[in-house]
């Protein structure tokens, strides 16, 4: 198994130059004679990282491909950028001398050139610009900087190169709204009241000096760049090293094995100000978070990595070698729910999310978005989904055309083999998580854990059962998804208490049936055939399989599953939601608080509202279902076969028939199977 390749010349960041493949396979000569290397996997290590119990040197691997990767795709920004306008009018230097300082940083302190290519807004902005200048797909998705500015960021990374080697050099870099970027530390100014400008910016002394068209700042040295100062806003620490990372079980302390010759990792930083950190928009203005909510931050993430090193330390492992950064979003955190995160293959080692609600559900988070770090890593080394016979798969796993899509448990939208797996991988690890936690939790923490890992894993073994089937998986992903799976038989027999276990099936059953009701379908001249069947008191004929009918529309998330975490990590906030529904009439809210609260009466009472004001409310139905009669035949093919139920529905409508609801009609298409079945 191998991955991307690199020469043995000296190059930044890497100590070796990229070079271009060969087509035999064993690498072609590099500028100077000396051959190309692969990186490569084992089986065993392979193994490894599927199971959760990646070591030292797996992860080390990783990150070195991912080091890899970046560098050749500096190699060939390189290549274009002399034929492209150079920063701002005055021009610039070429971006063969503009390498040259790179590489002089590296010769004088590879650490410290390596702590700048660390920065994932660094992999971001050159993914970006290499589509930017090669027209490939997407190539101004996001984009809104003049090309000179883009290409002026080669001018920055090598000034805060310099900056943490101590080379001196004066360099033209790129200002966005008066801001200069300082790859890898943060941004300084304003030097300028321009959206676009150009500013000096001169190393020496031991010391930087950014100078623009209206101000000028000084940098605090190399050792100092971490505390901020007049004109100079830091990547906020978070926590240092020894803070994240804690090493496995049995597993000696040693900074052997590890990239970049400098122990397993620099800790985590709390990135509000660069300018490329945001996957989808950029440039991003900075964001001013305050003392208190940094300090929130700050306490949030200590404790959830202490709780890492105590309960889960592959995780904690894990996350020291391969997350750098934490890119803070403004969306709010509920008491027990979810938090809004995200991770882009184009920014390794960065993960955006919301400030989480506790240190449980930070850890849960961290163990999530860290897991899509390995897997994207892994896959730049060895391919575990078959490529599509048409179509393509973007940069967040969303399919092409003609691609096979699947039910992926925790989404709302269908999705192709390389976005599920990324699920079942990220979600096996948090059901790890949430399996250990429950042990040392106590009270209402107990409850939540019992409900995420009983939810967990209940998803994840339908997920990896599609893709088993489905056919998308190489040998190598087949290896991988197996060994993924190994613990879910031993997991299924641990028992969960009650009431976590009744509201876990409910959200999982609620979730799937909502999913077939919008993404399946059968024919419409079937349907319109079961509403003459039906009209005609004739036997229900056997029900053909569904055919995927993707939806386009905006579907919002199912209210249960942030009720039913409410419930259990906060009753009295429940209670109060609950009362607040009932009293306002909201009958939405008040049938998914009754049915949460295990009160079958209240919440049939509540989706009859529902269905009064609208017989065809599909969720409504569906809710019914659960909470009435989920032990009778009619509920059971509704939930099972929704989009059969409410396709004939919508045709008897049509066609003013007899009428009925979507139960008395699933009861007459479960007879019929049943008759057919005998």
């Amino acid at each position: 198994m191998t991955s991307g390749r690199e020469s043995s010349r000296r190059s930044p960041g890497g100590g070796r130059e990229p070079g271009r493949p060969g087509g035999d396979g064993r690498g072609v000569p590099a500028p100077g004679g000396h051959r190309l290397g692969l990186h490569r996997i084992s089986g065993a290590s392979l193994r490894a990282v599927a199971a959760g119990e990646a070591g030292p040197a797996d992860l080390a691997l990783l990150r070195a491909g991912q080091r890899s990767q970046l560098l050749l795709v500096l190699r060939a920004l390189l290549d274009r950028a002399d034929g492209l306008p150079g920063p701002g009018r005055r021009g610039g230097p070429s971006a063969r001398s503009v390498w040259e300082v790179l590489a002089a940083a590296e010769e004088r302190d590879a650490e410290a050139v390596g702590a700048v290519l660390d920065d994932p807004s660094v992999m971001a902005w050159a993914m970006r610009l290499l589509r930017r200048v090669g027209g490939g797909s997407g190539a101004a998705r996001g984009a809104a900087a003049p090309l000179w500015a883009d290409l002026g960021q080669f001018q920055a990374l090598a000034a805060a190169a310099a900056l943490r080697a101590g080379t001196e050099v004066t360099l033209r870099v790129p200002a966005y709204r008066g801001l200069v970027w300082v790859p890898g530390a943060g941004v300084a100014g304003p030097v300028s009241r321009r959206r676009w400008s150009e500013a000096e910016f001169q190393v020496a002394g031991g010391g930087a000096v950014v100078r623009g068209e209206c101000a000028q700042v000084r940098l605090p040295g190399a050792g100092a760049l971490a505390e901020p100062a007049a004109g100079w806003r830091p990547l906020v620490e978070l926590c240092g090293p020894d803070d994240v990372l804690r090493e496995p079980r049995g597993a000696a302390r040693s900074a052997e094995g590890w990239p970049d010759g400098g122990g397993p990792g620099r800790g985590l930083r709390l990135d509000a100000v660069t300018p490329y950190r945001d996957f989808d928009v950029w440039p991003r203005a900075p964001l001013r978070l305050g003392e208190r909510r940094t300090r929130l931050w700050r306490e949030r993430l200590r404790g959830a990595c202490a709780l890492l090193a105590r309960e889960s330390p592959q995780d904690a492992a894990a996350l020291g070698a391969l997350v750098r950064v934490l890119v803070p979003r403004a969306f709010p955190s509920s008491p027990g729910g979810l938090v809004p995160s995200a991770s882009s293959p184009e920014a390794f080692g960065a993960v955006a999310l919301s400030l989480p609600y506790d240190e449980p559900q930070t850890a849960s988070v961290l163990v999530h978005e860290t897991r899509h770090q390995e897997l994207t890593a892994l896959m730049s080394l060895v391919r575990l989904v078959r490529d599509p016979e048409a179509g393509a798969v973007d940069a967040e796993g969303a399919a092409g055309a003609g691609e096979r899509l699947y039910y992926a448990p925790w989404r709302g939208d269908p999705r192709p083999a390389r976005g599920v797996l990324h699920g079942v991988y990220a979600f096996a690890g948090v059901a790890r998580f949430w399996r250990a936690h429950r042990e040392a939790a106590e009270g209402a923490g107990a409850r939540r854990a019992d409900f995420e890992f009983a939810v967990f894993r209940e998803q994840v073994g339908e997920a990896v059962a599609a893709l088993v089937a489905g056919g998308d998986l190489t040998e190598a992903g087949l290896l991988f998804v197996e060994e993924v799976a190994a613990p879910l038989e031993r997991w299924r027999k641990e028992e969960v208490p009650g009431e976590p276990a009744r509201l876990a099936a409910h959200y999982c059953a609620a979730r799937r049936a909502l999913w077939r009701w919008r993404h399946l379908a059968v024919g419409e001249a079937f349907a319109a055939r079961l509403a003459g069947d039906w009209a005609a008191d004739r036997p229900a004929p056997p029900l053909p399989a569904p055919v995927l009918a993707p939806s386009e529309e905006a579907h919002r998330s199912p209210a249960f599953g942030t009720l039913a975490r409410l419930s259990l990590s906060a009753p009295g906030a429940f209670t109060r939601r609950l009362r607040r529904a009932v009293a306002e009439g909201d009958a939405a809210a008040a049938a998914e608080c009754a049915a949460v609260a295990g009160d079958a009466e209240a919440a049939e009472r509540w989706y009859g509202v529902r269905v009064a004001a609208d017989p065809g409310d599909a969720e409504a139905w569906i809710g019914a279902a659960l909470v009435r009669r989920r032990g009778s035949a009619a509920a059971a093919l509704l939930l099972d076969r929704p989009e059969t139920v409410f396709a004939v529905h919508r045709a008897v409508v049509a066609a003013g028939v007899r009428p009925a609801d979507p139960l008395e009609l699933a009861g007459w298409l479960a007879a019929g199977a049943a008759a057919v079945t005998a």
